[in-house]
């Protein structure tokens, strides 16, 4: 057995109040009960399980398809490489996903976006095993892995600010965390509770091993990260947490402390040399970005990002709002944000400048919040952050509650802490058991997604579907794999010609080709950038050869995004085996072809959102 550390994890006392200074009564012994890890565990899953009705959503579909049985399954997973994709990268196999209707005509041609989950993967490879049509048995698998979650956090609050109110008050926080909601009901997205708990284990493995001198633990810890890697690459924030344990809470010395994370940092480098070696990462996306490949772009995302997420965290709105609130609601979230961070930064100042395990916390929350920038903010990215978040808004609340040593003089700083303090503590307390319920339903909200592609799928059976605008590209790509779930005859070609909520004008210049004007040009909006960034153009003379059909760009923004194409197909246009859609105001309408030599305008297709 190795040598114990000098290890000074926490402050028994929470967050150097006044001596005896201790809540009481029914709350407090429940936050102090033994029993706590595993009760928290299970009032979250009982929050959590109203997803058990909701049933199968967007890539939820896909996972099915593609770990089955099913004729052209076993294509699809090539073409994405994992259930975690969209592109391998492949040139041929990039286009052929275009010919079968996956993918849009301006993908990049070399897209990348393969994420290497493979501990993820066998846990949905279960359930096509076991029980490959039954959403609530997946969605209750996706519910133990929650139950994982809490009760290992809960455990690792305990070990690093002993059993105390703070450490309760910071798990119940976390516990109840709405932000949480839709990654534990989208069974698509189990992977953020698998990643999440793992990381968390090892951090408490190797606490104990630093405590303890325990080779055992010292030996189980990066094994752990490990998994949890292999579950998600969002693991890789527990690093900052390491880190950040290594420099605030150990008292060895420093080559001590770096031994202790080196095997971490090893792996991870290992790690990542493999998942570059796999040929995993994205490229060509302006949705996902990779930090490795593209350090400048990422950066300059991060700046808005981080903002953004912190907001998703402590309060509200969700920071995906901004993606979907039309101007100028986005810039007014976005100045909310800076204020929160302000605010927030101004309130925690005074006990991180008295407390070191405040100061382990802020810091793994923070760079936390960096991998979480690698796609647009969304709160489904946040389980990391919230370990720090939740436990530096519970030793805020106890020093202000409980009047800690290291509190200001200065009435100002609390004119402000105060009431910031009780306003997110209550939002945490009172408000997020409310929502994280409905959070876990909120992946359902994509559902007309789902009923415009059968409705599709219904008219276009066999023939030629030509889908002229939809809002997003699961309006159309689920088409066929519906078809292959469900048994119905897919359409015989599957034809997009346009995605996102732009104007079009569709003019008709001879009997077999279609003139589409994007106006304001295609990927105005960042969700449209999952298959090709926007400043990666295509341009003028871009051709892209189809069975069937001939697509040219023929104008460009300034910018150089694609503003006109021209679609040349075989055969007439108002030939008996094309069926013609458009997205209207609830879902897909019979699109009316203009005369030869006519126009029509369409207006833009909006997400629709509903159960």
């Amino acid at each position: 057995m190795a040598e114990p550390a000098n290890v000074e994890p926490a402050n028994l006392e929470p967050a150097n109040l006044e001596p005896n200074a201790a809540p009481d009564g029914r709350l407090a012994a429940f936050l102090k009960h033994p029993s706590l890890p595993r009760r928290l565990a299970l009032i979250a899953c009982l929050l959590a399980c109203p997803s058990l009705l909701i049933g199968f959503h967007l890539d939820d579909h896909f996972h099915r398809y593609m770990l089955s049985q099913r004729p052209g399954a076993e294509a699809l997973l090539e073409a994405y490489q994992s259930p975690f994709g969209i592109a391998n990268g492949e040139r041929e196999i990039n286009h052929w996903q275009v010919e079968e209707g996956y993918a849009p005509w301006w993908i990049e041609e070399d897209l990348l976006v393969s994420l290497f989950r493979p501990l993820s993967e066998a846990s949905h490879r279960l359930d096509a095993l076991l029980w490959p049509d039954n959403a609530p048995l997946q969605h209750l698998h996706s519910l133990l892995w929650f139950f994982l979650l809490i009760a290992l956090t809960t455990r690792l609050y305990r070990a690093l600010l002993g059993p105390t109110t703070v450490a309760g008050l910071a798990a119940l926080l976390y516990a109840f965390d709405h932000s949480h909601g839709f990654a534990v009901g989208w069974i698509a997205n189990r992977n953020a509770a698998i990643a999440t708990a793992l990381a968390v284990a090892s951090l408490l493995c190797h606490h104990r091993g630093r405590i303890s001198g325990s080779t055992a633990m010292a030996l189980l810890s990066p094994l752990l990260l490990l998994g949890a890697l292999l579950a998600g690459e969002g693991a890789i924030a527990i690093v900052g947490y390491l880190v950040s344990y290594a420099l605030f809470l150990e008292r060895s010395s420093w080559p001590s402390r770096l031994r202790s994370i080196a095997p971490h940092l090893l792996l991870i480098a290992l790690w990542r040399l493999a998942y570059s070696a796999l040929g995993r990462g994205a490229h060509g996306s302006g949705l996902y970005l990779d930090p490795p490949r593209e350090p400048l772009v990422f950066a300059a995302a991060a700046v808005e990002r981080i903002p953004l997420l912190l907001l998703g965290e402590l309060a509200l709105p969700p920071a995906e709002t901004a993606l979907f609130a039309p101007a100028p609601y986005p810039s007014l979230i976005l100045a909310l944000s800076l204020l929160v961070l302000v605010v927030f930064g101004v309130c925690i100042a005074p006990l991180l400048a008295r407390d070191e395990t405040a100061r382990f916390w802020a810091l793994g929350m923070a760079a936390a919040l960096v991998p979480a920038c690698s796609t647009h903010p969304n709160n489904r990215l946040l389980f990391f952050v919230g370990l720090g978040a939740m436990a530096l808004l519970s030793q805020l609340w106890h020093g202000l509650m409980l009047e800690a040593l290291w509190l200001p003089a200065a009435p100002s700083w609390h004119r402000l802490a105060r009431p910031t303090t009780a306003g997110l503590t209550g939002l945490h307390l009172v408000l997020s058991p409310l929502l994280l319920p409905l959070t876990t339903c909120s992946v359902a909200l994509t559902s007309p997604a789902e009923h415009a592609a059968r409705d599709a799928l219904t008219r276009g059976a066999e023939r030629d579907l030509i889908v002229v605008s939809a809002p997003d590209y699961f309006y159309v790509k689920l088409i066929p794999v519906l078809a292959a779930l469900e048994n119905k005859a897919p359409p015989a070609r599957l034809r997009a010609l346009s995605f996102g909520s732009h104007p079009l004008e569709v003019s008709r210049p001879d009997a077999r080709t279609l003139e589409l004007h994007y106006q304001g040009g295609l990927l105005s909006q960042p969700l449209d950038e999952l298959y090709r960034a926007a400043d990666s153009p295509l341009p003028i003379g871009s051709r892209i050869d189809l069975a069937g059909l001939r697509i040219e760009v023929t104008a460009v923004e300034r910018d150089g995004r694609v503003k006109k194409a021209r679609f040349v197909f075989d055969r007439p246009l108002d030939d008996r085996r094309f069926v013609w859609l458009s997205h209207g105001t609830t879902g897909f309408d019979d699109f009316q072809l203009p005369p030869v030599g006519g126009s029509t305008r369409l207006a833009p297709a909006q997400l629709n959102f509903g159960f």
